[in-house]
């Protein structure tokens, strides 16, 4: 059963960069989807392997990958993020990212044009029938 992580930091401390209303859509709905979707569809696996019926095994497995990274992905997002520091890149990684994108400038270009684009859905899958709430 997946649990929900406590926030590290109180909902206003991403400000001004993201706002309290941003993270608590992102902890309260979206993360609680996943973590709960994920339970939902373990139970069906589970219910699935008990009765040897696995007819939707496919959308199960789905499933389970679909929500379980979801909320992966919003812990890490969550455990990374903190309120802002004036920092910038140590030697050792800015090295790197000039070796891999030619400059910091188009690192940050990069960064910026991919999480505009970012494919991401608050809909269940088909084969559970409802919307993430």
């Amino acid at each position: 059963m997946l649990k929900m992580i406590e926030l590290p930091y109180p909902m206003q401390a991403l400000e001004p960069y993201y706002t309290k209303e941003t993270l608590n859509l992102h902890y309260h709905i979206l993360y609680k989807g996943y973590v709960d979707n994920t339970n939902k569809t373990q139970k069906e696996l589970q219910k699935a392997r008990e009765t040897k019926d696995f007819s939707n095994i496919k959308c199960l497995e789905k499933n389970l990958s679909f929500f379980g990274s979801g909320a992966i992905l919003h812990e890490l997002f969550f455990e990374n993020m903190g309120p802002a520091l004036p920092t910038s890149p140590n030697q050792a990684l800015m090295e790197q990212i000039i070796k891999d994108f030619g400059s910091f400038e188009q690192f940050k270009a990069q960064f910026e044009s991919a999480s505009i684009n970012v494919e991401a859905s608050r809909m269940v899958p088909s084969c559970m029938g409802a919307k993430m709430e």
